[in-house]
């Protein structure tokens, strides 16, 4: 399962900037520690005050805590947006299915 986190930075002060720098360090080592849960990519907007990532997760129960645990720990920081994704592989069938409807 995939899951799409965009984020956009919250006004923050010298002293939240460092709880969060902290705060996503241990998430970054526990997401290391968990295998049911892999970054596929992250990005970042050069500004910093933005960005996105996505996780591929063993199935829903794993995808959905660790959403849950990373949003609940950066929420106070970042606001948060998680949503499941298809690639466009798995996504294709679903696609072509959809468009019959249209087509009678």
């Amino acid at each position: 399962m995939l899951s799409l986190t965009t984020w956009k930075a919250r006004p923050l002060t010298p002293e939240q900037g460092n709880r969060m720098m902290d705060t996503w360090g241990k998430i970054e080592a526990k997401q290391a520690e968990n295998p049911n849960v892999e970054r596929v990519c992250w990005f970042l907007a050069v500004d910093g005050s933005s960005g996105l990532t996505v996780t591929r997760a063993l199935d829903v129960e794993a995808a959905n805590a660790w959403n849950l645990e990373a949003s609940l720990a950066l929420t106070e920081f970042l606001e948060m947006e998680t949503k499941t994704v298809l690639d466009l592989d798995s996504a294709m069938p679903a696609i072509l299915k959809g468009m019959e409807y249209g087509n009678g």
